[in-house]
């Protein structure tokens, strides 16, 4: 799923006498959110209809009408195509054809489990501590 992200940044580097930030742009951009963040990088809440002024509001309008449209469709599909009976009975038969894999034949499924049981055991430690 697509959404926009809003974010009010402010870059708070020492700017040369061109003013341009340390790393030689005027604006804050995808690039400061990278890696972690820029350190110079500060960012406050803000609002898709503040940043409207950057995409137009109509922009962001469109692309939301086109995610509802879309989400729409596909529960309308499901309602009317995908829960009949011979649709379910296709995937039920391809789901029952896939095969599974215990913990005796994949080291890194066994891997995976143990830490799971290393998680459950450290988290009732934690609710126990915590009562």
């Amino acid at each position: 799923m697509w959404t926009n992200l809003c974010i009010e940044a402010f870059c708070f580097g020492d700017t040369d006498d061109n003013g341009y930030c340390p790393c030689d742009r005027e604006l804050p951009s995808h690039i400061c959110l990278e890696n972690g963040h820029c350190p110079h990088l500060g960012y406050g809440k803000t609002t898709e209809r503040d940043v409207a002024i950057f995409p137009p509001i109509a922009l962001i309008i469109k692309d939301r009408l086109g995610i509802w449209v879309d989400d729409l469709y596909w529960k309308l599909r499901w309602w009317f195509w995908d829960r009949l009976w011979f649709n379910r009975r296709k995937v039920d038969k391809f789901f029952d054809s896939i095969g599974t894999v215990s913990s005796n034949e994949c080291s890194e499924l066994l891997e995976f489990e143990n830490g799971q049981n290393e998680f459950h055991e450290w988290f009732e430690g934690l609710k126990n501590e915590t009562n």
